[in-house]
């Protein structure tokens, strides 16, 4: 029943009498087509008061487009010389120029010249006075190299080579003088970059060769430890700039200047030449306040006088003379290592001169006509446009949650209507999709956030969440990723919002912080949410703790290794003790029957002597083997403290094959360089126990923070009172904080710090030494000695 009562009240709304759906379209189409011409008058008249800073806005904006152009224009003249010496950098340090032959580097200058035309010379100097300089000439077409040997620093006068070259590289001419005087190691330049070690430009100045005005772009050449081999620089002709300056306003009221930090003029269209003084061997960039340019005085003469004290940005002036509006600017050019700015001054008429011609003829017609029409045009507009802003204020409310869904929105016009029909179904289809939404988000198992993807923001927390991290809602909202991660982790916030922005889904399993300082792991499974256009908004993320799993997945790779070595500690004993048993009986009845063949051959008479030697040999070596067998069932028995001469190379081979099954489970290579080794003194068991405990520390170093080809090597080093045996492994080294060799301080998550004190105890209970080297570059090296035997070991093979 109340659904066919909504039926009819529906059907009733639309189907009202058309009066009351007038078509928007129609309505304004009427009521203003006719009036446009005279709203537009109107609208002239209206702005007549504002129009003045309207054009003068105007102007500044015309002044800034010219700007860009000029700046740009700067910037590729600057670049070619970055950019030469940058390639020319990298072909030296790769050593694919060699810049110790002056011939290869005089024919890669002699390109790079011909490449970039602006570049004035290129040239190669370092600390031995050798200088290569391979320059453009006065005459087109013609380049001259001067080549400059080593030389003491501090000598006036050298030798120095000529040559000239053609466009084709073909030598013209040659000359020699042993009277130069340039010194390459007191120019600016070079000291410049010997002290920064960095690529920098000059400030301008006058060429010692052309003496016209320029700068020096320089970058140092460095070996593989960070020292400078050589300098190269560049030199660029700013002159050169007069000429674009000049087409920019060539018959227009207006110029372009080009000036330093210091006020002086780099670049003018009326190409301005340097000053000539008395002293010409210092000759100085003019000053604005120095040329014959009134115009460029007025716009930055100020600007001048305060030694461009505040210029960072734009500077708008506006100035008369002679009758003439002018507008000017004053901007930086944001050149890495450059302090220039370009100035521009121009006259208002270039820009606005037909506007304001135009509006002051469009004011007088615009009087005549909308005195009559400005009243009854207005008045028409607000009837027209008083429903369509009832119904955008309605929109709102219903947006706002003012007004409901059922109300509905309505409006007198057809168009207005449908679209209240349209907007009002959107809002509740997007209502239901909020509720649901939220209900998920709140009331899930699992932890949950929204996350701003650029900066990592929590935007909103749900309850599982806040008690994972142990924060509030409000707290964990006021916080980033970066927040909750540890400190040598903070890269995994760059990876999240880099991944989400690439890829839109990130998924990893990292150690964050809790609120009391507690380390937990978490897997975050996050998606990137964009909106209607496509801009990234917001990142949902599903945050799991897996704390537990992994310290079960830690427990269990433990105990695995325990059994390991317990397995092949009992595999050992039991092998030896079955190999004792089955091996006694043979070998005794061998030395029996060696003996008996002994007796027999002494009662014969004359005994072969090589018959003899044989069956001494098959004794010997009968009670070495039973030797050797006892010498593996002491590897695995208690001892008593025993110490006795060993061989220590034996010992070694063993430990390196009772770990060979853990180096190659962690993809490690176990490298052990034997040499011949003296016997040594000390307790076999015991000795063991401290390489299988050093390996292991390697192993397990490798293993918490793995490289690309993890390494552990055994070396020994004999001297003639010890043997030093060294492990060195290719992992993440020793952390500062730690404390070697004291018992429990440990770099291990789950470590006891006791290893390291254990051996340190045994090794001095065997007359020994051992200490920690720290490697050149990675890894970690310990060393221990012990003593030589002056008896040959008792287990030697």
């Amino acid at each position: 029943m109340n659904k066919t009562l909504k039926q009819q009240n529906i059907h009733q709304e639309h189907s009202e009498p058309a009066r009351r759906r007038r078509s928007l379209r129609a309505t304004l189409a009427l009521c203003l087509g006719g009036l446009q011409f005279l709203a537009i008058l109107s609208v002239i008249l209206s702005t007549f008061v504002s129009s003045e800073n309207a054009l003068l806005r105007q102007s500044r904006n015309s002044l800034t487009e010219v700007s860009v152009n000029v700046i740009g224009q700067v910037k590729s003249f600057l670049n070619p010389a970055r950019q030469t010496l940058d390639a020319t950098r990298r072909l030296a340090e790769n050593d694919v120029l060699d810049i110790n032959n002056p011939a290869a580097l005089e024919s890669h200058f002699f390109q790079q010249l011909q490449v970039a035309p602006q570049l004035a010379g290129i040239y190669l100097a370092d600390e031995s006075g050798r200088f290569v300089y391979v320059m453009r000439t006065e005459e087109p077409g013609r380049y001259r190299t001067k080549v400059i040997p080593p030389f003491p620093i501090g000598r006036t006068e050298h030798h120095a080579d000529f040559q000239w070259r053609n466009d084709q590289f073909t030598l013209l001419e040659t000359a020699t003088t042993k009277s130069d005087s340039y010194e390459a190691r007191t120019r600016p330049w070079f000291r410049m970059v010997s002290d920064t070690k960095a690529p920098i430009w000059t400030e301008p100045y006058i060429f010692y060769t052309t003496r016209q005005p320029g700068l020096t772009y320089g970058v140092p050449i460095l070996d593989k430890d960070g020292n400078i081999r050589a300098i190269l620089g560049v030199d660029i002709q700013i002159d050169a700039l007069s000429g674009f300056l000049l087409d920019i306003w060539s018959d227009r009221h207006g110029a372009a200047l080009v000036l330093n930090k210091d006020g002086a003029v780099l670049a003018h269209p009326t190409r301005v030449l340097i000053q000539k003084d008395a002293d010409f061997d210092n000759p100085e960039l003019p000053r604005v306040d120095q040329i014959d340019d009134p115009l460029a005085l007025q716009a930055f003469g100020t600007a001048v006088q305060n030694r461009m004290d505040g210029v960072a940005g734009p500077v708008h002036t506006d100035f008369e003379l002679n009758g003439q509006d002018y507008v000017a600017m004053l901007i930086e050019v944001s050149e890495p290592g450059l302090r220039w700015l370009i100035g521009l001054y121009a006259a208002e008429d270039n820009f606005i001169g037909e506007v304001k011609k135009n509006r002051v003829q469009g004011i007088w017609i615009a009087l005549a006509i909308a005195i009559l029409t400005g009243a009854i045009g207005l008045a028409m507009a607000d009837r027209i446009y008083a429903p369509v802003r009832t119904f955008a204020s309605q929109s709102q409310r219903l947006s706002s949650g003012e007004i409901t869904p059922e109300e509905g929105l309505h409006s007198p016009y057809r168009e207005l209507e449908d679209t209240g029909a349209a907007l009002t179904q959107e809002v509740r289809q997007r209502q239901r999709f909020e509720t649901a939404y939220g209900r998920t988000f709140d009331l899930a198992s699992r932890g949950m956030a929204q996350i701003a993807p650029e900066t990592g923001q929590f935007l909103r927390a749900n309850e599982q969440l806040c008690d994972i991290m142990g924060y509030q809602p409000d707290e964990l909202e006021t916080m980033t990723l970066t927040d909750i991660l540890p400190k040598d982790e903070q890269k995994i916030a760059s990876m999240f919002r880099q991944t989400l922005l690439e890829d839109s889904e990130f998924i990893a399993e990292n150690q964050f912080i809790r609120k009391d300082g507690s380390p937990i792991w978490l897997r975050v499974n996050a998606i990137l949410i964009r909106d209607e256009s496509g801009t990234p908004d917001h990142a949902v993320a599903i945050i799991d703790n897996v704390s537990d799993r992994k310290q079960a997945e830690d427990e269990a790779s433990r105990l695995s290794r325990d059994l390991s070595h317990v397995s092949r500690v009992n595999l050992m004993g039991e092998m030896a003790t079955g190999l004792a048993h089955e091996l006694n009986q043979p070998l005794s009845a061998i030395s029996y029957n060696v003996d008996a063949a002994k007796i027999t051959l002494d009662e014969i008479g004359n005994p072969d002597p090589e018959l003899t030697e044989i069956l001494s040999d098959i004794d010997r070596q009968s009670r070495r083997a039973g030797d050797i067998i006892r010498a593996l069932r002491e590897v695995v028995r208690k001892d008593r403290g025993r110490q006795t001469p060993f061989d220590l190379n034996g010992l070694i081979r063993q430990t390196v094959s009772l770990m060979e099954s853990e180096v190659k489970l962690h993809e490690i290579r176990l490298q052990y360089d034997e040499t011949n080794l003296p016997p040594v003194t000390g307790n076999r068991t015991q000795i063991a126990q401290v390489l299988v405990n050093l390996l292991r520390n390697a192993i397990d170093a490798l293993a918490r923070d793995p490289v690309a080809k993890g390494q552990i090597s055994i070396s020994t080093r004999v001297t003639d009172e010890i043997v030093e045996v060294r492990v060195e492994d290719n992992g993440p080294g020793i952390s500062n904080d730690v404390t070697l060799f004291n018992m429990f301080d440990t770099q291990k998550t789950d470590g006891m710090g006791l290893g390291l004190s254990i051996c340190r105890t045994i090794v001095k209970a065997n007359d020994g030494t051992i200490w920690y080297e720290p490697t050149s570059e990675f890894g970690a090296r310990f060393c221990f000695t012990l003593r030589r035997s002056d008896q040959p070991g008792g287990d030697r093979e």
